[in-house]
């Protein structure tokens, strides 16, 4: 719901900011910067409710054309890979973020911004998407049915 909102906020703004530009009424020289944090971090927040309710992209051909054993061995491989990408980052988010928050790096464009307080985003959102993966693995272990809910259940 949140990313959603900022989704929607945005579009309002840049549609009022290209009204007030046209009208010549001056501009929010901010706007795109903040568009391009808020894009960033509604992607990485989001993507871990978006594994949760299997509404990710996914191809099921092979596993929809294997014997069931099979495409569960496989479900639970992509788990574990899935599981294992998210902990480097995981990992190395909290690296980069720390040297940030050691070095006060700031990212300077209209906006004064702390780079920890962006890049701090990645290693939350990975620790998310780690523990989904896991959990994903353990449904699979249990047998439990991991194809995505209809897009009217989300």
């Amino acid at each position: 719901m949140a990313a959603g909102f900022v989704v929607v906020a945005l579009a309002l703004l840049i549609s009022f900011d290209v009204m007030i530009r046209n009208l010549g009424l001056g501009n929010f020289p901010w706007l795109l910067e903040v568009s391009e944090y808020a894009i960033y971090v509604t992607t990485f927040l989001a993507a871990p409710w978006v594994l949760h309710q299997g509404a990710h992209v996914r191809v099921d051909l092979l596993i929809n054309a294997t014997p069931a054993r099979f495409s569960r061995a496989l479900e639970l491989l992509v788990s574990a890979g899935g599981a294992v990408i998210s902990g480097f980052l995981v990992y190395h988010g909290i690296l980069v973020t720390a040297e940030a928050w050691q070095l006060n790096a700031m990212v300077i464009k209209e906006l004064p911004v702390s780079e920890w307080v962006l890049l701090c985003v990645i290693p939350v959102s990975a620790s998310l998407l780690l523990l989904e993966f896991i959990l994903r693995g353990v449904r699979v272990v249990r047998g439990e049915d991991l194809t995505p809910l209809p897009a009217g259940d989300l």
